[in-house]
């Protein structure tokens, strides 16, 4: 080989080894669309299989609906819902703007609900079933289907008992005229009050919650 061409020779392969590396690394998919109605993937119409990666937003219209699976894990928006999804190494993670979700989390396995500034997750890693509205900015509703849950807004933490539904208001500490109740915490700039407003009641969130069991119990 004359010495010309094997300078074309190594040339060529250093540009292959560019080229290679500069290919990016395939991006892994976190779950997928279960059903979907009236329902939106990142501002476009989503359909039934659709594939979801970190990072994306899910919502609703006034008459739609959309369930997801992710790992053994699942999320469904009720109508006028908005929420962004991402992995975790142990579930996923939703931050929530808008609506009403409904989640479950598989053994092992755990979600978190970013709202208004506060974090809501399953207290222990079980098999929990929870309901969270958007209510306003500084307003939410808390319900735990199966499993105790944490709320927690700066270095407080409540307990969300199995069965059982609150209201979550949230004022700023130095509010004039707030008084704490029992449920009430915060030390830093805000504080949150949890006022139990009785037992969890049969309905869609019921039928949604068998519908759960019965995705998973199939996969």
């Amino acid at each position: 080989m004359s010495t010309r061409s094997g300078i074309f020779a190594v040339l060529a392969v250093a540009v292959l080894a560019v080229s290679a590396a500069a290919v990016p690394a395939p991006v892994a998919s976190m779950g997928v669309v279960l059903h979907a109605n009236h329902a939106n993937l990142n501002g476009s119409p989503v359909v039934n299989r659709a594939t979801i990666f970190s990072g994306d937003t899910l919502s609703t219209d006034n008459a739609g609906g959309v369930r997801a699976q992710f790992g053994s894990s699942q999320i469904y928006l009720f109508p006028n819902s908005n929420v962004s999804v991402s992995h975790t190494p142990y579930g996923f993670n939703a931050d929530l703007t808008g609506g009403s979700v409904l989640l479950s989390s598989g053994v092992g396995e755990t979600f978190e609900v970013l709202a208004d500034g506060a974090i809501v997750h399953p207290k222990a890693s079980q098999k929990s079933v929870a309901q969270i509205s958007w209510v306003s900015p500084t307003e939410l509703m808390l319900t735990s289907r199966q499993g105790d849950l944490e709320v927690t807004m700066g270095d407080e933490t409540r307990t969300v008992n199995q069965g059982s539904s609150y209201r979550m208001t949230i004022a700023p500490a130095s509010q004039p005229g707030s008084s704490p109740t029992p449920q009430a915490g915060g030390t830093g700039a805000t504080t949150f009050t949890l006022v139990a407003v009785g037992v969890v009641a049969a309905g869609t969130g019921v039928a949604l919650w068998r519908a759960f069991e019965s995705t998973s119990s199939t996969n």
